[in-house]
């Protein structure tokens, strides 16, 4: 299991606090935001198991994105960037039995209308559509940078997704749902939160 192997050799600066078992026998879906060192996450993942592809967001520098393209793939393994034909690729990744990893702190300009503290954004609904299509579990995950160069990786409980009064995944509340996790997170440790991108907008408003 994880726990035990963290503790040993190379992995000794990580330490990991998790009430659920990596190894999950239903569809699962795991969900971040850029905290701390993030990719962690799915290094750990790539390392110990399980199966597990996450989307990411390419630089926009393309000599750049080839770069870190390369050195991510070594060590992380399954990656799909987030572009035209993403949302398939993660489909097709959960219809063969495979976790997904998606960070949803993202900006997303044709996403669902909600609030991310206090303001208007616009929020990704890959994650409620595909909970929607495949029925899979959701689980928050975090990395949280400690002193002397150590991290902590959280897997905390799997939240209970919206539905409206059909039983059917409510995308709107779901979206929020998100971003309330996230501010949480951002709450408690805002220096670890990096994110360079304008997610509310502002310079368009202004």
């Amino acid at each position: 299991m994880i726990p035990s192997r963290l503790s040993q050799g190379e992995w000794k600066f990580l330490e990991l606090q998790s009430s659920q078992s990596f190894d999950h026998k239903r569809l699962f879906i795991v969900f971040t935001a850029h905290t701390g060192d993030f990719e962690l996450l799915a290094v750990v993942a790539a390392t110990f198991g399980p199966n597990v592809t996450s989307l990411f967001r390419p630089p926009n520098n393309p000599y750049g994105a080839e770069q870190l393209s390369r050195f991510r793939r070594r060590r992380i393994g399954n990656l799909v960037p987030s572009h035209a034909g993403s949302a398939f690729a993660l489909a097709r990744q959960l219809d063969c039995g495979g976790g997904v990893g998606i960070l949803v702190d993202q900006k997303f300009r044709k996403g669902l209308p909600t609030k991310f503290f206090g303001e208007d954004v616009r929020t990704n609904p890959l994650l409620a559509k595909s909970v929607r299509q495949f029925d899979c579990d959701v689980f928050p995950a975090r990395c949280i940078r400690l002193p002397y160069n150590r991290f902590r990786l959280e897997l905390e409980p799997k939240i209970k997704i919206p539905r409206n009064k059909q039983g059917a995944v409510d995308f709107q509340q779901t979206a929020q749902l998100l971003n309330v996790k996230l501010e949480t997170w951002i709450r408690q440790y805002p220096e670890q939160w990096l994110w360079y991108h304008d997610r509310w907008d502002h310079r368009q408003k202004n």
